[in-house]
């Protein structure tokens, strides 16, 4: 078993545990079940030849956990557009000319040999941009399809792990935990997707102070 894949039983565990978390766990897995979720969503977090129905538990509850960031806040995004999707996983060289396409301040670097990386590359950018987070207050739209309000966060340049095509719920809830950002871009998607552990990173992330509701994570030493 992977380093990823035992945080990702640590976190099951947990969830399982809370009343709470175990609600959230057991909504997401009937989501899953009936196709009731937005697919490139779940990818962000994870994507794999297994539709999502057939995760193992624990992949189920790093999911929970990233999409319940995303819900509330802790965790920011932003999409950067590629203006492409990404080949097969043994194409580095097709997908590194797709990534060209990225445009300032963000540029990427593919791993072209990814000979057991702990990522397929690196995103950085080299100005403060504006990542979106979730207020925690759903909105009614026109159409009848709920959403949330976001506001935008500034974040000061930062380098970040990139993860291309299939990955594990678990290794991108181990890049955030660790790293404290993740970049994907799936298969079937034209953009990456940049996610950020606001309460990770804390002091380190925006060029203005936490918003209010993040704490900073303790690492309790």
């Amino acid at each position: 078993m992977t380093v990823h894949e035992d945080a990702a039983h640590v976190l099951l565990e947990d969830l399982q545990a809370d009343p709470v978390g175990a609600s959230m766990l057991a909504q997401m897995t009937a989501s899953l079940y009936e196709g009731a979720y937005s697919r490139q969503l779940i990818a962000w977090v994870g994507q794999t030849q297994r539709e999502p129905a057939y995760w193992p538990p624990h992949q189920v509850a790093a999911l929970t956990h990233i999409v319940d960031g995303l819900a509330y806040g802790r965790i920011v995004r932003r999409r950067i557009p590629v203006g492409a999707t990404p080949g097969p996983d043994a194409d580095r060289r097709g997908n590194a000319a797709k990534l060209e396409g990225v445009s300032a301040p963000f540029h990427v670097k593919l791993d072209m040999s990814q000979n057991g990386a702990d990522c397929d590359g690196l995103l950085a950018w080299d100005e403060p941009v504006n990542l979106w987070r979730a207020l925690g207050v759903r909105v009614l739209h026109e159409k009848g399809l709920h959403g949330s309000l976001h506001a935008p966060f500034e974040v000061r340049p930062w380098t970040v792990p990139l993860e291309v095509g299939y990955t594990w719920p678990s290794r991108t809830a181990v890049h955030l935990m660790m790293e404290g950002a993740v970049a994907r871009w799936a298969y079937d998607d034209n953009e990456i997707c940049l996610l950020l552990d606001l309460p990770r990173l804390g002091q380190m992330a925006g060029t203005r102070p936490l918003p209010v509701g993040v704490e900073p994570f303790d690492l309790g030493l």
